[in-house]
């Protein structure tokens, strides 16, 4: 891990430690790591002539490309805050984190497949007082050339020093708001810097055993890369960059470039398993595989192991802690499938009641996390960071689990997806992982929806294996009860042909009630 106190100055000093290295590849194209450096000091000499001074929102709204982190990084290099917009927003959500962050200057792509991003801003602007300035970029340009793209937008003259200091804001990454309005978490040089440095304390004598990574499908606007780009550059990675998430194109790539190591979210890792391509695929190089974003079940964690024949590790964090949890080298499969692995040395983890006093080992409770890793604030939301950021600086995440014996973390689910059926807490995640090992199931979710007998009950959305062969709600009940208690077993069902899916690609469960009310 190199020094500095920066993400500038990070850059700055893995372009001179190896600027031949290859930072990027995308497509056809391919920038060292002394492209990256020249071309964001060009991105921050475009913005000071724009008037983009420290302290300043720059918003991006571009899919996953260099471009994004070229201008991440000159934003960076004035002191000016990024925030990135997921290329599958809409309207709606657009509209929202530009108003909220109060971006100044806006970098966008034009149109990304069916979306018309002209237009869109078009009807938004008169909404965004504090918008200056759009920079819009063709799409087809865009991805033909980041470099030509940089030269366009910002120029060719570069800034002679970093305005930034470590304690300055450096991002700020809004949550998926699946269950509220979204709200932007604020991310400091320093606290980037201190996640890449916990991160790195995971592997025998702090050195990461792979140099390529696999960037393919989540936005860069996701917390996986406004806060842990640290970790790229400070080990002068490579990142291959997919603007998309295709399952055959995936397993070409680790198949062509015998990648020894994949990460990816759950849903991911299912959309390569059952991808047809996959059983003629070699993909014997892969080493590693490692989980994050959303809980994995069980009985997924054993599929991928017999299937790629890769050692799986699990990872725990949110948008508001970076980083929390890690899988440990040597865990038995039994731990590896059902834990979520212990704190990574420089974070602290506790659970609490609703009284935020500690619990007692193998009790549920609120999940809290504290590190130099973590979330400053929430942007321009005092009251909603006073509700999550409690006066020891402990950050409460929201998800419900417990400690066990060991010291390994073990979730329930989300406070706020916990239902109440005639006086019994239920835990969906609990029912959801039981499921996953139905014969006939592919993929289950559960929600608790209103009852007037018993409060809330259970309701489960189902995506068959075999269409022709769905189970019945009988079935699910019986196969529940077996295993559970009689008020876990699901009350009602429907089936579905896929489940829905937020831009992070988690289950999207206010939109399956909105499915169940309709």
């Amino acid at each position: 891990m190199l020094n500095a106190p920066t993400l500038g100055e990070l850059l700055r000093a893995a372009a001179r430690q190896a600027p031949d290295a290859e930072a990027f590849r995308y497509r056809q194209e391919v920038l060292t790591y002394r492209d990256w450096d020249e071309l964001a000091d060009r991105a921050a000499s475009g913005l000071a002539r724009l008037g983009v001074v420290r302290g300043d929102v720059v918003a991006l709204l571009l899919p996953s490309t260099p471009l994004y982190l070229i201008a991440y990084l000159g934003a960076a290099r004035l002191g000016a805050i990024t925030t990135g917009i997921n290329a599958r927003f809409r309207r709606r959500e657009i509209g929202y984190v530009l108003k909220q962050s109060g971006a100044k200057v806006l970098l966008a792509v034009d149109r990304w497949h069916d979306a018309d991003f002209r237009a869109v801003l078009e009807s938004l602007r008169p909404d965004l007082p504090e918008l200056d300035t759009i920079l819009w970029e063709d799409a087809g340009s865009l991805v033909a050339d980041s470099r030509a793209a940089t030269e366009r937008q910002f120029g060719g003259a570069a800034p002679a020093r970093d305005h930034a200091v470590g304690d300055d804001a450096a991002a700020i990454v809004f949550t998926s708001g699946t269950t509220g309005v979204p709200k932007g978490a604020v991310y400091t040089h320093r606290s980037i810097i201190a996640l890449a440095e916990i991160d790195t304390r995971r592997y025998a004598g702090g050195v990461v055993p792979f140099r390529k990574h696999l960037a393919a499908g989540l936005s860069f606007a996701h917390i996986g890369t406004m806060a842990r780009i640290a970790i790229q550059i400070g080990h002068v990675a490579m990142s291959i960059v997919h603007d998309a998430f295709d399952p055959a194109a995936v397993l070409d790539v680790i198949e062509r470039e015998r990648l020894s190591h994949l990460g990816g979210i759950p849903t991911q890792i299912i959309m390569l398993l059952e991808h047809p391509d996959r059983p003629r695929r070699d993909l014997s190089s892969l080493e590693s595989i490692l989980l994050g974003g959303a809980p994995a079940s069980p009985a997924l964690i054993r599929r991928i192991a017999d299937t790629f024949g890769a050692t799986i590790s699990v990872r725990y964090s949110s948008t508001e802690v970076g980083i929390a949890t890690a899988s440990l080298a040597g865990d038995a499969p039994e731990v590896m499938a059902t834990t979520v692995g212990k704190a990574t040395p420089g974070v602290e983890l506790r659970i609490v009641d609703e009284n935020n006093r500690p619990t007692a080992a193998g009790e549920v409770g609120e999940v809290v996390v504290r590190s130099p890793a973590t979330m400053r604030e929430y942007w321009r939301a005092p009251e909603a960071t006073a509700k999550v950021i409690d006066a020891e600086g402990w950050i409460h995440t929201g998800d419900l689990g417990f400690l066990d014996a060991e010291g390994y973390l073990r979730l329930k689910g989300r406070r706020s997806e916990m239902f109440i059926r005639g006086g019994y807490n239920v835990f969906p995640e609990e029912v959801e992982n039981l499921l996953a090992k139905h014969p006939k199931v592919g993929r289950a979710a559960v929600i608790g929806v209103p009852d007037d007998m018993f409060g809330e009950i259970g309701w489960v959305f189902i995506v068959p294996r075999d269409r022709r062969l769905a189970p019945t709600l009988e079935e699910i009940r019986a196969f529940v009860g077996e295993e559970l208690a009689s008020f876990k077993r699901p009350d009602g069902m429907t089936l579905v042909e896929e489940l829905p899916l937020t831009p992070m690609f988690k289950v999207d469960k206010r939109a399956l009630r909105e499915v169940k009310r309709s």
